[in-house]
């Protein structure tokens, strides 16, 4: 599990999240192998549609290079978290400089194709990532009910995934205030689960929504071949 230093590990480049400028956001994202690509599953709780479907090889993840790069982050990581801990804060620090120089707002998103628990990794003086830069919003989806049962920072925002066999949480979490990410084939309906649905392709900002809608999230890539019930039907 040999890595080479990395010269940056958040990108910005992406171009979904790049209609958040238009919303006054500059955001950033940070992108690891998912599931168990690099050998040790930094999803723990992904479904066989979650891991089948994954966004992982769209876009510019189609190339070798860029899954070479993910792979070598996550090795990184696994590997010297620390040093990788304290390089993403300085990364995220000067991207604060350079989204207000741009007059614009940082917003960051650690699990662009993992879902680790961030707040869980002390970084300096027993601080985590977020604890250590409170100006700024953190947001993630996630499929681990039990970080929207704690007390999380007040500068992250979580949204929980839908897959074809959590739907036990999804009932529980229907009862709170929780938003929910849904992928559907084709049409957006105007409800699902008794929740209004609204549009989560307008912008990558999930927290700007209001509470307690499902987040419906148009299929792309290999999820548009989706077997397993993961994908919601609705045409």
């Amino acid at each position: 599990m040999e890595y080479k230093p990395q010269k940056r590990l958040l990108g910005i480049n992406n171009t979904k999240m790049l209609k958040s400028i238009e919303l006054g956001y500059l955001t950033a994202i940070l992108h690891l192998a998912p599931h168990k690509l690099s050998g040790v599953n930094i999803c723990p709780k992904a479904s066989l549609g979650c891991a089948m479907a994954c966004l992982n090889t769209s876009g510019r993840g189609r190339f070798k290079f860029t899954q070479d790069s993910r792979l070598n982050k996550t090795y990184y990581f696994l590997k010297d978290r620390q040093k990788f801990l304290l390089q993403l804060d300085n990364e995220i620090k000067n991207f604060k400089k350079r989204a207000i120089k741009k007059g614009l707002k940082p917003a960051v998103r650690l699990n662009g194709t993992s879902d680790l628990i961030w707040e869980r990794y002390p970084i300096k003086d027993g601080k985590n990532i977020m604890e250590l830069n409170p100006d700024i919003i953190f947001y993630d989806y996630t499929k681990i009910k039990n970080r929207l049962s704690v007390k999380l920072p007040s500068n992250y925002h979580l949204t929980f995934s839908k897959s074809e066999s959590n739907d036990n949480e999804i009932k529980e979490l229907l009862t709170t205030a929780f938003n929910i990410a849904v992928v559907f084939n084709g049409s957006l309906p105007k409800t699902y689960l008794g929740r209004q649905v609204i549009d989560g392709d307008i912008s990558d900002l999930r927290f700007l929504e209001p509470k307690g809608v499902i987040v419906g999230l148009s299929t792309k890539g290999k999820a548009k071949s989706d077997n397993t019930g993961f994908v919601v039907n609705v045409n």
